[in-house]
């Protein structure tokens, strides 16, 4: 054997050591990802979940926005039967907000109710 086959002999035997060796990474990286995708529970949601978790959403938002302006309204049209401007429209927007954010809070809590 002269000196080009030799060295042509330990290049190939490198080159094939590489390989293995990338073999080996790539099915140690395909094993942990396949460990990864088992241990979490996660599952999508169904389209009856998310219209449902939608539904939720447009219902607290309307809650909030409509007791402040429907109290807002009671409280204009108190002022103009008492003759107390601002006090009732300012207490009118005050409960409505209350009002409005508890409902918020109460609607949206039930959205991930059954999340578990």
């Amino acid at each position: 054997m002269n000196e080009e086959q030799i060295i042509n002999d330990e290049a190939k035997s490198k080159v094939e050591e590489a390989r293995q060796a990338g073999d080996e990474v790539k099915q140690a990286t395909d094993e942990s990802e396949e460990l990864l995708l088992f241990q979490t529970n996660f599952k999508p949601d169904t389209p009856a979940e998310t219209i449902r978790k939608s539904g939720m959403a447009y219902s607290a938002a309307l809650a909030l926005v409509g007791s402040v302006v429907f109290l807002l309204i009671i409280g204009w049209i108190l002022d103009s039967l008492f003759g107390t401007k601002p006090w009732c429209l300012v207490g009118g927007i005050v409960v409505g907000s209350a009002l409005g954010f508890y409902q918020f809070f109460r609607i949206t809590s039930q959205i991930h109710k059954n999340d578990s």
